[in-house]
């Protein structure tokens, strides 16, 4: 069944009584504290193992609940990010999460990892989107890992969200390959590259799922502004998911449909072996725990 709101993915993330392990690197923020203690109302199935100084973890009042948890000590974030991600069992479901980390150097020993050199798949991010008055939700690549992608890296990425969004439940999901303009220019590569990755998925290349581009984002999103502009598509009007031509297009939109539409969001990192819970220390607790909602959804094996 495909998921419509975020209540849902949390909803489905506590049904699936699936055992995962849940790994925190240095929850020294109220709102990650929170956001880990509601996942032990969630039942048995969720292991938590946190990384860090323990007197930092143990201060917060939000750790109350969590008394009984494993608190592995070390003095650094390289030191608290790596041996979490060496904690990390091959072949078990496992979330690792970014707590008070430098997002930088959390991403520098988690590329730098043996995990992910094995994964051989490109890291990307993708964030979930409840849009007030839009009646699905809306995903959006990448506004936080992959800062000007080539052709082979927009194809990791889509690789990468195709596979996510089913795991939602998204049988054949609608992905719009963002682009000024949906007529073709030799001048424009972003134009070209949509056209692209448009025709592998016609040739099957991205499995069951519909894939338009280039799309400007009107097309992607109106169905009024698809028929008038004649794009006899699948995806016009009604993309699920929205694939940037650049970080700095995918991050602005995203946090102009925060800021200006009132949206609420989740994210995830990609493609590491594991999903990776990479929020930012100004998200709420509830955002932080519908992103481990579809971490855990997605260790487990989705809906």
């Amino acid at each position: 069944m495909q998921i419509n709101s975020l209540s849902q993915i949390v909803s489905k993330a506590r049904q699936s009584g699936g055992k995962v392990e849940v790994l925190c690197v240095q929850p020294y923020d109220d709102s990650t504290l929170k956001a880990l203690g509601s996942l032990r109302s969630w039942g048995g199935g969720i292991k938590l193992t946190l990384f860090g100084k323990r007197e930092k973890i143990v201060s917060s009042e939000y750790c109350r609940g969590l008394e009984d948890v494993e608190i592995i000590e070390g003095d650094t974030e390289e030191i608290n990010t790596a041996r979490a991600i060496e904690t990390i069992r091959a072949n078990k479901p496992a979330v690792l999460m970014k707590g008070l980390v430098n997002t930088a150097v959390f991403l520098r020993v988690l590329f730098r990892s043996e995990s992910v050199k094995a994964s051989g798949r490109l890291v990307s991010h993708v964030s979930c989107l409840e849009v007030p008055g839009f009646e699905r939700l809306l995903f959006i690549t990448d506004g936080t890992v992959n800062v000007n992608p080539d052709l082979k890296t927009k194809i990791g990425i889509v690789e990468n969200v195709c596979e996510f969004v089913r795991s939602l439940g998204f049988e054949k999901p609608k992905i719009a390959v963002i682009g000024i303009n949906e007529r073709i220019t030799q001048s424009n590569q972003d134009l070209i590259d949509g056209a692209v990755i448009a025709k592998m998925s016609e040739r099957g290349h991205f499995g069951n799922c519909y894939i338009d581009g280039p799309m400007p984002l009107d097309t992607a999103l109106s169905k009024e502004a698809a028929v008038k502009k004649m794009i006899l598509s699948p995806v016009g009007g009604e993309a699920d998911v929205l694939v940037c031509s650049n970080l700095e297009s995918a991050a602005n939109l995203i946090k102009g449909l925060v800021h200006l539409a009132h949206s609420k969001t989740a994210g995830l990192l990609l493609g590491a072996g594991f999903p990776v819970v990479l929020t930012s220390r100004s998200d709420s607790s509830d955002s932080k725990e519908i992103s481990l909602a579809m971490a855990v959804l997605n260790a487990t094996g989705g809906v």
